[in-house]
């Protein structure tokens, strides 16, 4: 159980981008490794910049915003492998590409909107195949007991390829299956203009969702693992307080402590 981890658990934790397993399961993994469980943390999206071609307006508006150069992957990889080790977890980059810079079979940007990134993915989307591959060897590799995946609140594409392309081949592995609630999504402010919430996931989601569990978590040292994002916090948390409204997202029922909730889950 998720919540009664022991040095026999082995967790894997399907991580669209780099941030998102820390953003929205760096609670569960801090407490994790501390009660003996070897975690670790598998970004699929990393992949260096692919800018053959003319660059589409998200991928030019996002580069100047992140102000990290023609290949910002290599300084985002850096900031995740810094997050994680604070954690104490282990880390997989997938090497695939993110979806503002994917194409289709003519060369023309499969996403080249915001609006396009929060729509459903396209069957020509190159991801979805090697994606099944990179799931099985990270699954021979690590044989975990526990896996954690996106419910895909928010509608990131990347989030619902990765989560659907976990649930199909779930089958084939005997593993307890939590979905864990994607951060900063949601908690509702982002992104600005395609709100979305839990309860909306939950109507949507293919998987058969069970129950929920609770996870009692150490803000202070989530919130300082989410800190080492350093290119992304002002994106994620567009004129906000971060540490305000994660506080306000994760406060538990008695008002005193924080928690992340994480929902079984059946293929």
């Amino acid at each position: 159980m998720l919540d009664k981890l022991t040095g026999d658990d082995r967790v894997l934790i399907l991580s669209p981008h780099l941030d998102d397993a820390v953003l929205s399961a760096g609670g569960l993994m801090d407490r994790a490794v501390k009660d003996g469980a070897h975690v670790v943390a598998a970004t699929i999206f990393t992949g260096d910049a692919d800018l053959q071609g003319e660059p589409s307006p998200l991928v030019r508006e996002l580069h100047e915003w992140w102000g990290l150069g023609a290949n910002p992957y290599a300084v985002r990889r850096e900031e995740d492998i810094a997050s994680i080790a604070l954690l104490g977890a282990d880390y997989f980059h997938g090497g695939m590409t993110d979806s503002i810079y994917r194409r289709d079979r003519d060369g023309i940007s499969l996403y080249a909107t915001r609006e396009a990134v929060f729509s459903p993915p396209s069957d020509q989307d190159p991801a979805w195949r090697p994606l099944e591959d990179l799931l099985a060897e990270w699954f021979a590799a690590v044989r975990p007991t526990i896996v954690l995946c996106p419910l895909a609140v928010g509608r990131h594409l990347d989030h619902v390829v990765t989560t659907e392309t976990f649930r199909k081949c779930s089958a084939a592995w005997n593993a307890d299956i939590y979905l864990y609630e994607d951060i900063p999504y949601a908690a509702g402010f982002f992104p600005p203009g395609y709100p979305d919430s839990v309860p909306a996931a939950l109507e949507r989601t293919n998987w058969t969702v069970r129950n929920h569990v609770d996870i009692d978590i150490d803000f202070e040292r989530k919130f300082a693992a989410i800190l080492k994002y350093e290119s992304q916090i002002a994106e994620i948390f567009p004129g906000l307080d971060a540490e305000r409204e994660l506080r306000n997202y994760m406060r538990d029922a008695s008002g005193t402590g924080f928690r992340e909730r994480f929902w079984r889950a059946e293929s």
